[in-house]
């Protein structure tokens, strides 16, 4: 099918026995009865000077230890007694050493919160990443006055579930908080519509992807048989510059890690690019596809690598997910879509839901830190479907670092390669 017909034509113990006593005809001598022991208290097994209980409560998620539904009980009987205060205090010490299990880290977190310790709950909750943790912490941060963290948290929560209770309702309220503008809906109907017929040497085989700026197509170029992703933009007329741009910033940044453009016609609307014939991280992470996520240092460094160069060369990418890290034959990865790229220091544009800084939110110019963010959610995404707790553990807290206070996070893409090899060596 050629080109311009296929987009036309394409819709949218019991008590031990006492010893035998004997009798005999020596004299017997008088039996003086010794007082009972004083009653003590119960020894801990564990030996680690914890009542019982407690020392119970921190060995969760640890083999022989509570289970977490079992540790959340355990819990909330001991916040009924005088030890509350020892057993909130002991677990959040645990939580600093080790994962706990999520549900267990949220019950923990709650607690805080009703015994008025709000910055305590956000520190045990630093690492959570379940939907009800990310609310728990907004609210949190809501409270601090600190919204645009709060509205960060919450479009991770819309991203994966857009009905999730009491998110939408604050999703408006931040936004508006912000200054945000109310949103409308969209106009269009979301399908891509060429209406002039340029001499475009492309056969489309499918759809792969779409987007508010424009469809992705895997095509093949009739002239050298070669595959390309076509990027066509729903309005060629209006996103002309964009599309320029986004061609313009992908080719001087060229080489590894980076989108090669092929060819390009802004009047029409379309951008021939680099094919990927694994597709893209996001298609792996649906799937739960662990042989093309894992090792994650197969493409966390390279990726890393590639952000280094845009921030060496003055640019932020603006838009780091999933969708937009292609995946190579072997595993390299790819980034794309440099169409809202913007140079250091110059107005941040809009971003994808679910992967804009709380920074960038308050309004901070374009910042590399802003790249390193979307860097550490879409490690958090891998690493919400490995279902290896040992490899989870491992990069859990650098996937934090990357998406936690502006000043902890590496600086650039080049800090972010450093801390990589330093914490990941080999």
């Amino acid at each position: 099918m050629g080109f311009w017909s296929f987009l036309k034509g394409k819709p949218e113990s019991p008590e031990s026995a006492r010893p035998a006593t004997t009798t005999t005809t020596a004299t017997i001598k008088p039996v003086i009865a010794k007082p009972a022991p004083a009653a003590q208290a119960p020894v801990d097994p564990l030996g680690t000077g914890l009542p019982p209980d407690i020392a119970r409560l921190t060995r969760a998620g640890l083999a022989g230890g509570p289970t977490s539904d079992e540790a959340i009980a355990l819990l909330a009987e001991l916040r009924r007694t005088p030890d509350e205060a020892r057993a909130v205090e002991e677990l959040a010490r645990t939580s600093q050493i080790r994962p706990l299990p999520e549900p267990l880290l949220l019950a923990l977190g709650s607690a805080m919160v009703d015994r008025g310790e709000p910055e305590a709950a956000t520190r045990v909750l630093a690492n959570a990443g379940s939907s009800a943790a990310l609310v728990l912490r907004a609210d949190l941060a809501e409270q601090k006055g600190d919204v645009a963290t709060a509205l960060a948290l919450i479009e991770r929560v819309l991203l994966r579930d857009l009905d999730h209770y009491g998110a939408r309702e604050r999703h408006r309220r931040f936004r508006t908080a912000l200054g945000f503008e109310v949103e409308q809906k969209a106009t269009t109907s979301g399908v891509t519509v060429v209406t002039r017929e340029p001499d475009a040497p492309f056969d489309l085989l499918r759809e792969v992807g779409r987007g508010g700026a424009g469809a992705v197509y895997e095509a093949v170029d009739r002239e050298l048989g070669r595959h390309v992703a076509l990027k066509v933009y729903h309005q060629p007329e209006r996103d002309r510059a964009q599309l320029a741009h986004e061609a313009r910033v992908a080719v001087a940044l060229e080489g590894p890690g980076v989108v090669r453009v092929f060819d390009v016609d802004p009047d029409h609307g379309w951008l021939a690019l680099e094919w990927a014939s694994l597709g893209t991280l996001r298609e792996h992470i649906h799937r739960k596809d662990l042989t093309k996520l894992l090792p994650i240092e197969r493409w966390a460094l390279p990726l890393a690598s590639a952000l280094a160069r845009v921030h060496a060369a003055g640019w932020v990418h603006h838009d780091v997910k999933p969708a937009n890290v292609l995946v190579a034959r072997g595993g390299a990865p790819i980034l794309t879509d440099f169409g809202t790229a913007k140079k250091i220091g110059e107005p941040s544009p809009p971003g994808s839901l679910g992967y804009v800084s709380p920074e960038r939110m308050a309004g901070r110019a374009s910042e590399p830190r802003d790249d390193v963010y979307g860097f550490g959610r879409v490690l958090e995404d891998v690493l919400h479907v490995v279902t290896d707790e040992s490899i989870a553990r491992r990069f859990r807290s650098f996937a934090s670092a990357c998406t936690g206070p502006d000043s902890g996070r590496p600086m650039d893409g080049r800090a972010l390669v450093t801390r990589l090899r330093v914490e990941f060596p080999g």
